[in-house]
């Protein structure tokens, strides 16, 4: 009787401790996809352009242009996971030292800075934004125009989604930095960093994921993209960056068909590498080859 008691306690302690943990898995993709206000967007040094347009179902984004006379192309930059355009400042104005001829459009995601939303995306629910503000810059310089992207995080996986499903025809190249394989991997790893073991929140999280994004999880795996991506990509993995593992970017290159190539760092990021960095004109000559 007295066995029968402890087994009994032990399972019950079990239980508790096993929804306890749920409940704080729910909690942290909650405060992560969700909003509760409108954080305008703002720039400590650049003074872009504001810009807005409609998305499919009537929502503005807002996006911030900083247009050059006579620009030879135009680059669309977006940022991570629960960031706004003003993020990737730093980004951007390594990009106006490189590329002189060139607008930069960067764009608040849906959910994000000073766009309309209450829900964030985690990559793949921005994709279709992602092709209407690239028909922006078509309707504004042309056809011909050529276009590049740069996305970071949720951004980069976006920006290979929408590569792999034909909707930036226009696309001269890709570079993305920090991006991951699938969508329950990358929380796992961000709850990892706050000392939740990923081989239980793992499982938690494929019952919290598919009940709040209604998406199966199969789908949000880039790994089944990947292939089907054309566009010239480079590949920028940072150890640095603790919210993406660090080893995701190989089987992400390794499976890529396109032209592409690899920019591993171990800690600053690419555009504060020192002079004889061995990779510190790897961006620049692949923008001269797919530029």
């Amino acid at each position: 009787m007295k066995k029968r008691n402890i087994v009994t306690a032990v399972f019950g302690t079990a239980v508790l401790a096993g929804a306890g943990l749920y409940q704080k898995t729910s909690q942290f993709v909650d405060e992560r996809l969700y909003r509760t206000h409108i954080k305008r967007t703002l720039f400590e040094t650049l003074k872009p352009q504001t810009v807005r347009i409609k998305n499919m179902n009537d929502a503005i984004l807002t996006g911030h242009l900083l247009e050059v006379d006579h620009a030879d192309n135009t680059l669309i930059m977006v940022h991570g996971f629960t960031k706004d355009a003003s993020s990737l400042e730093n980004e951007a104005i390594y990009f106006q030292s490189i590329c002189p001829h060139t607008n930069i459009l960067m764009i608040d995601c849906y959910g994000n800075g000073s766009s309309d939303g209450v829900t964030r995306g985690v990559g793949f629910q921005d994709v279709m934004d992602i092709n209407y503000w690239n028909r922006f810059i078509i309707q504004k310089y042309g056809e011909d125009h050529p276009v590049f992207f740069y996305g970071k995080e949720t951004g980069a996986t976006a920006l290979l989604c929408a590569g792999s499903a034909g909707l930036l025809k226009n696309a001269t190249s890709l570079i993305v930095e920090s991006t991951f394989k699938n969508v329950r991997d990358y929380f796992a790893y961000l709850m990892k960093n706050d000392g939740y073991p990923e081989s239980i929140t793992r499982p938690l999280l494929s019952i919290v994921l598919r009940k709040e994004l209604d998406v199966p999880l199969d789908d949000l795996d880039v790994m089944r993209y990947i292939r089907r991506n054309t566009i010239p990509t480079l590949f920028i993995q940072n150890k640095n960056n603790n919210k993406v593992d660090f080893n995701d970017v190989f089987d992400l290159y390794n499976n890529a068909l396109c032209i592409k190539e690899l920019m591993p760092l171990k800690d600053k990021p690419f555009y504060a590498l020192d002079e004889k960095h061995p990779y510190k004109d790897l961006l620049t000559e692949f923008l001269n080859r797919n530029g």
